[in-house]
Order: structure tokens, then C-alpha cells, then sequence
């Protein structure tokens, strides 16, 4: 848009150069060359909001050659307040009985209207809600009705974990982080997916999943695994990627040991050995310690070595997002807010391709566009070093620059906790910290036309720590939590922050299914 705006600039420029070398001056606008408004634009357009409820309103003022006239000040009406009444100074549109009211907009001599739609306050929804449990995925109508789990780890009880639920946008398949291979996987999360009735898991990282290597030719691996520079010596995992199984092994400080995987499956990929010290939650692995597994062959992977400095904590996958086409999914490197995209039907093997540039961005949170706003834009929660500040931004896949932010805060009011794209793209609810000195974390939405923020939530404790927005933009659901790092439960309320109510206890990472059922 600056682009456009500067050659409209410059085109309108050259065009008066000309005029004005043919000894014709063009009029000048009233009030000393002030650009003149010709229309005024009010957004969205016929948008439908519940009895009770409110619609924030925005107005863009233009010229005649349609160039928006910053600083115009706008006055709001009704013509049916009876019906929907609305805020003069701010477009805030309050529902008041069923029915229809023009809204109208005025600055700079014009006016323009849309008109809103107020519906009865019974508004329901009648998408299905997916959650985790434990190691469980779980499905609940939004009344809390048909509360069933769709699909459950393998060896749940050995204290596995689901997280980060995201649907496909055609309501098919949930996309999830599951720990429940991480002694048989490069990472300690990978991303799966499985359908909306708990069947045809898929591994998206690091694939494919355990029980499907058998069905893969078959070679053999040798591999040395050097401890450089660490104190404890184990026992270590060591672990090729298509191995049946880790090996367990001591290695002292200096000291190396070569271990033989047999029955390696050819996943015909460069595949990676992980040494994992579960105790301590770390990793090692090196590109270059790697087996070109050969059927009927046995190859040498080369050597692993371990430093004190190189082992990454709880290195794996986490937070799955799905683009608005289904044609991928992104997600995040733990604890290290990074960025990282997958096919969602991915290649085998271990691959790291960066969604937005690790050097410019750490978003720590994020969530891809719906299709209105575009395919390749992202909402992220990004932390600025330089200024000490968390802005939320609005970026395209493989950005390595930022624009404006939609919203900055201090980052002593600690990072955001989550955000959501409004369905229709209009704006965004985020979770965070109300103040510095306010433990609690509540829920905020803003409005991208108007830029206006309002908190939606006045929970006096607690942290609310994920949120997912109902398809028809009505209902949001919550998961909350008495400590940062406690249990949690569901809750779902209306969009303004009214008839919260406990949904599920004991539930986390709450996800609506995008396809009404």
C-alpha cells in the first residue's frame, strides 16, 4: 500500500508538472491545499452482531483519486438505535433488539453507511470442541455434552502428553505435538496428524511413524559416539532415525564407543543419529553424523560427539498451525521460537525449513491467516529486543522485515501467552498479562480497521493460557489455569467476555472444529 500510495504521488506530481509548464495552474483544494474528501468507507460491511453484543465499526476517508486522507475525524450514527445503537466517537456498535440499523460514518463533509444486522441474543454454535488430556485427544460438543476421546498415545500411561491441537480448515484432520516417540525420534515433540475420528495418524517431523518401518527395506548402521566435553557419562540413548530401537550406553568424559543398529529401515534420506540424556532433557545431534542406509549393506554414519555446550533441551516440535489451504503446517522449535514449516503431506526423514527468518523474528506464538486475509500471512507475537517491547505484526511467509506493528506493549508486562485470528479476518484476541503488577492474564480483542483495543476478560487470578475463536466468531473458548505451569481447564464464553462458564476440567489446548457439524 506505501508503494501504491508513493507512485499515485508521483504520477499526480508529474501530471501538474505538465499543467503547469502549459501555463494552466490546476485549483487548489479549500482550506489551503488540504486534500478534499469525496467518499467515505465504512467497514465491514453488513456485519450481523447478537442482542447484547457489540461490532466495532471502522471509516476510511478518500479523495477523488481514492487515496485515503489521513486524520479525518469521524461522527457515528444510528438510524435505529432502537435496534443497534452505536458509539458516536468510536463505531462501536451495540446490539439492542432483532432487526436491521444503517450505521453511518461522517467526516470531512461526507457520510458513508453499512448496515447491521442485530440477530436474537440465543445465538449458539454447533461446532464440536477438540481438547487434550494427558496423552488423549478428545472431542466435546459446546454444550459439554458427548465428551469422548478420538484418539489416545500409545503407552499413555507412561505419562505421554498431547498439546497444541490445530484443525485443517475443512475440519478433516487435527494437527498435534505428541512426545510418545521421542526415544525413536530425532526430536523429543515431533507433529502428527490424525483424522476428526481419530484414525490414519500420520507423523508430519521426522517421519514416518515407528510401527511403519518395518515395512521398509532394511540395512545396517554403524555409528561412533564421542563425549567430548561432558560430565556425566549416562547411560546415553543413542539412536539412528529408522532404527528399531535406541541403544543404551555409558560414555565417560573422553572417551568414545561405536555401536551397530541392524534392521535400519532405508527411508532413502540422509538419516540422523541423536544421542539423548533423558534425565536431563537433552539432546545431541550433527548433520554430519548421518547413515546413507543401504538394503542388504552396512554403512558407517560417521561420528556424534557430545559437548557440554551442544545439547539442546527438550529439542522437538511444538504449537502446529495449519495454513488456510491445508497446504502446510508450521510450527514452532521449542524453547527457541522459531519458526518452521512442513508439507502436510511431508517428505521422510528430518528436515528444518524456516517459515520466517530466525534472525529477524522470535515468535514465540503465532497463528496462519484465514483465507480472507490471504494464504501466506501470519499474526505473530514478536519480541523486540532493541526496544524491549512485544509487538504483534502481520507478516508473509519468509519475511525477514516487519511493518507496523497492529499493537505494542512493554515486554515487562510479561510475552503474550496466545493469539487468534477473527474468522473473518477484521482482527485478532491475544492473552496477556493485564499490567506489571497484576499477575492475571486476560483476554484482549482489537480491531484492525479502527486499531481500537479492548480487554475482554476481568479474571481477577489465573492465567489464561490458549484460546480458540468459534467459526462463526462468536464464541471463544479458554484454557485456564490457577499457575503458569499448573492444570488447567476449559472454559468457553461469548466474544465480549460475557456467560464465561467451565466447559471440561482437567483440559488443555482447546481447538474448535472449523466445519460446523
Amino acid at each position: 500500500m506505501r508503494f501504491f500510495r508513493l507512485t499515485l504521488a508521483l504520477t499526480l506530481a508529474a501530471a501538474l508538472s505538465v499543467t503547469a509548464c502549459s501555463g494552466d495552474s490546476p485549483p487548489e483544494p479549500p482550506g489551503g491545499g488540504d486534500p478534499v474528501v469525496a467518499v467515505v468507507e465504512v467497514t465491514p460491511t453488513n456485519p450481523s452482531v447478537p442482542v447484547g453484543n457489540t461490532v466495532a465499526l471502522g471509516a476510511t476517508a478518500k479523495d477523488a483519486a481514492g487515496a485515503t486522507v489521513d486524520g479525518t475525524t469521524f461522527t457515528w450514527s444510528s438510524n435505529n438505535p432502537g435496534v443497534a445503537s452505536v458509539a458516536e466517537a468510536t463505531g462501536v456498535v451495540t446490539g439492542v433488539a432483532p432487526g436491521t440499523a444503517s450505521i453511518s460514518a461522517t467526516g470531512g463533509g461526507k457520510t458513508g453507511s453499512t448496515t447491521v444486522t442485530v440477530t436474537a441474543g440465543t445465538v449458539t454454535t454447533t461446532a464440536a470442541l477438540a481438547y487434550a488430556r494427558g496423552g488423549e485427544i478428545r472431542l466435546v460438543n459446546a454444550d459439554g455434552g458427548n465428551d469422548r476421546a478420538i484418539w489416545t498415545a500409545p503407552s499413555a500411561e507412561n505419562g505421554y502428553a498431547v498439546s497444541g491441537l490445530s484443525w485443517k480448515p475443512d475440519g478433516t484432520e487435527i494437527a498435534f505435538a505428541s512426545d510418545h516417540e521421542q526415544a525413536v525420534s530425532i526430536f523429543n515433540w515431533d507433529i502428527y496428524t490424525v483424522r476428526s475420528d481419530g484414525s490414519g495418524l500420520r507423523k508430519i517431523t521426522n517421519a514416518p511413524t515407528h510401527d511403519q518401518l518395518a515395512s521398509y527395506p532394511q540395512g545396517t548402521v554403524t555409528v561412533r559416539v564421542s563425549n567430548v566435553s561432558v560430565s556425566d557419562a549416562g547411560p546415553y540413548f543413542i539412536y539412528v532415525l529408522g532404527a528399531e530401537e535406541p541403544q543404551s550406553v555409558l560414555i565417560p568424559a573422553g572417551e568414545s564407543k561405536t555401536l551397530t543398529f541392524s534392521n535400519v529401515a532405508d527411508l532413502g534420506v540422509p538419516q540422523l543419529v541423536v544421542a539423548i540424556l533423558p534425565l536431563q532433557g537433552l539432546r545431541w545431534y550433527d548433520v554430519s553424523a548421518a547413515a546413507d542406509v543401504q538394503p542388504g549393506a552396512t554403512v558407517d554414519a560417521g561420528t556424534l560427539n557430545l559437548s557440554f555446550s551442544g545439547g539442546l533441551e527438550n529439542f522437538g516440535a511444538v504449537g502446529p498451525g495449519w495454513r488456510s489451504d491445508g497446504a502446510k503446517i508450521a510450527y514452532l522449535e521449542a524453547n527457541t521460537c522459531i519458526l518452521h514449516q512442513a508439507p502436510a503431506n511431508p517428505p521422510l526423514g528430518t528436515s528444518f525449513d524456516n517459515l520466517l527468518d530466525p534472525d529477524a523474528f522470535t515468535p514465540c506464538t503465532y497463528d496462519y491467516a484465514p483465507s480472507a486475509v490471504g494464504v501466506d500471512q501470519l499474526l505473530i507475537g514478536h519480541f523486540d529486543t532493541d526496544a524491549f517491547e512485544v509487538k504483534i505484526l502481520r507478516v508473509s511467509e519468509g519475511s525477514s522485515t516487519a511493518g507496523q506493528p497492529y499493537y505494542t506493549y512493554p515486554s515487562s508486562e510479561r510475552l503474550l501467552w496466545d493469539l487468534r485470528w477473527l474468522p473473518d479476518g477484521s482482527g485478532f484476541l491475544f492473552a496477556k498479562q493485564t499490567a506489571l503488577l497484576d499477575e492475571s492474564v486476560n483476554v484482549f480483542e482489537h480491531v484492525i480497521a479502527t486499531g481500537a483495543t479492548r480487554q475482554l476478560t476481568t479474571f481477577g487470578d489465573g492465567y489464561v493460557r490458549a484460546l480458540s475463536v468459534s467459526p462463526d466468531g462468536q464464541f471463544v473458548a479458554l484454557e485456564r489455569a490457577a499457575a503458569a505451569d499448573g492444570p488447567s481447564d476449559i472454559w468457553v464464553m461469548r466474544r465480549d467476555g460475557s456467560d464465561a462458564r467451565l466447559l471440561v476440567q482437567n483440559g488443555r489446548s482447546p481447538a474448535w472444529n472449523p466445519r460446523p457439524q
